[in-house]
C-alpha cells in the first residue's frame, strides 16, 4: 500500500490509492506543461525589477557630450543607424563617442571598420584619446606631438579597450559572419559595443527571388537580435543613396541607399553633419541631428552642435549651441 510520500505514474494510481478527493486536489494544483516561447509576465518580473531600480544601463549611458545628453544617450541592446553625405565625420564622430564611453564608464568595443587601414583606425583613436596629434604634420598646426611614451600608454589602452574583425582575404565579409564574430567577442572579452562601418563593405548576395527591401529587413532584424541577446549596442554606418539634388543640408533618414527600412527598424537614427560653407558658419562645425529615438527613456528627436578640433580629432561641446 502505497504512503503519501510514494510518488504515483499516474492519475489512475492516484485515485486509486488515495481517493478522488486526493485526485481533485493534483489536477487543481498541477503545474501547466511550458511551452516552449510562451510566457508570462510573471518569468520577467525579476527583469522588471532590476529595471524599475536601474540597476544596469537601463537609462543609458552619456555620449560625453553635454549637448546631446537629453538626445540621445547610449543603451545596451539597441541599434542605431547612422547617416551622412561622404566626408562628413560620421566615422570619427563614433570613434569620439567611444571614446567618451571608455573613458567614463570602461566598456570595451569591437570593430568592424572596412574603410579603415588598422594603422590609420589606430592614429585617429590614440589622437582622440590622448588629445594630441600623432605626427608632427601641417594638420597639427602648433599642437606638440604625442611623446613615445604617451604612444606606448595608448597602444596598451588600444589593445585593452578594441577588438578587431577584419577580413584579410579578397572576399567581402557577410553580416553572419560579422555577427559570429562580433559574439565571441562579446563572451570572451566583454564587449559592449559593435560598430560596423559601412554597410556597402558587406557581402549582399541575395536569392534571385529576394527583393532589396527584404534583404535589409533581415539583416536589420539579425543585427537587432544580436543586440538584444547579448546586451551589445551596435552602431551601423550606412551611407545616403547619390543626392543629385543636394542643396548642402543634412540628407534624410529615408535617402539611406538600399531601404526604407533602416529608419524604420532602428532604435535610434542619427545624421551627422558638417558644415561646408563658410558663410554659413565656422567650418569646423559638426552638426548632429537626432532624427529617431525609440525609446523615450533613451532620448528624443532634436540637434545638437559640436566643434571638430582637426589637430586631434576630438569633438567638443560648444557653450551656445544657437550662435550656428
Amino acid at each position: 500500500m502505497k504512503n503519501e510520500n510514494d510518488v504515483c505514474k499516474d492519475a489512475n494510481e492516484v485515485l486509486m490509492y488515495f481517493g478522488p478527493e486526493a485526485l481533485k486536489n493534483v489536477i487543481e494544483n498541477a503545474e501547466l506543461y511550458p511551452i516552449r516561447g510562451l510566457f508570462n509576465f510573471s518569468d520577467y518580473f525579476h527583469e522588471i525589477d532590476a529595471y524599475y531600480r536601474c540597476h544596469g544601463y537601463e537609462l543609458g549611458v552619456s555620449t560625453g557630450w553635454e549637448a546631446l545628453n537629453n538626445l540621445y544617450r547610449v543603451a545596451p541592446g539597441e541599434l542605431t543607424i547612422i547617416t551622412g553625405v561622404p566626408n562628413s565625420g560620421k566615422s570619427e564622430w563614433i570613434d569620439a563617442m567611444m571614446c567618451n564611453i571608455n573613458e567614463r564608464e570602461g566598456w570595451k568595443f569591437v570593430l568592424c571598420s572596412m574603410e579603415n587601414k588598422v594603422q590609420e583606425h589606430a592614429r585617429k583613436l590614440l589622437e582622440k584619446h590622448i588629445k594630441k596629434p600623432f605626427f608632427k604634420a601641417r594638420y597639427a598646426e602648433t599642437v606638440e606631438r604625442m611623446s613615445e611614451l604617451e604612444l606606448e600608454e595608448g597602444k596598451k589602452w588600444l589593445n585593452e579597450t578594441f577588438h578587431l574583425i577584419r577580413c584579410e582575404n579578397d572576399s567581402l565579409p557577410s553580416i553572419n559572419w560579422v555577427l559570429e564574430l562580433a559574439k565571441a567577442a562579446v563572451l570572451r572579452h566583454g564587449v559592449r559595443g559593435l560598430v560596423i562601418d559601412p554597410y556597402n563593405e558587406l557581402d549582399h548576395q541575395r536569392p534571385p527571388n529576394q527583393t532589396e527591401t527584404e534583404y535589409v529587413s533581415q539583416i536589420l532584424t539579425r543585427i537587432k537580435r544580436f543586440a538584444q541577446h547579448h546586451s551589445c549596442h551596435v552602431w551601423f554606418v550606412a551611407h545616403p543613396r547619390q543626392l543629385q539634388h543636394w542643396s548642402g543640408g543634412p540628407p534624410n533618414m529615408y535617402d539611406i541607399s538600399g531601404s526604407a527600412h533602416f529608419i524604420n527598424k532602428c532604435d535610434n537614427g542619427i545624421v551627422v553633419h558638417r558644415n561646408r560653407d563658410p558663410k554659413l558658419g565656422p567650418l569646423d562645425r559638426v552638426q548632429i541631428c537626432v532624427r529617431k529615438v525609440r525609446n523615450k527613456v533613451i532620448g528624443c528627436i532634436g540637434e545638437a552642435y559640436l566643434s571638430y578640433d582637426r589637430a586631434t580629432g576630438e569633438f567638443k561641446d560648444i557653450e551656445d549651441q544657437h550662435a550656428t
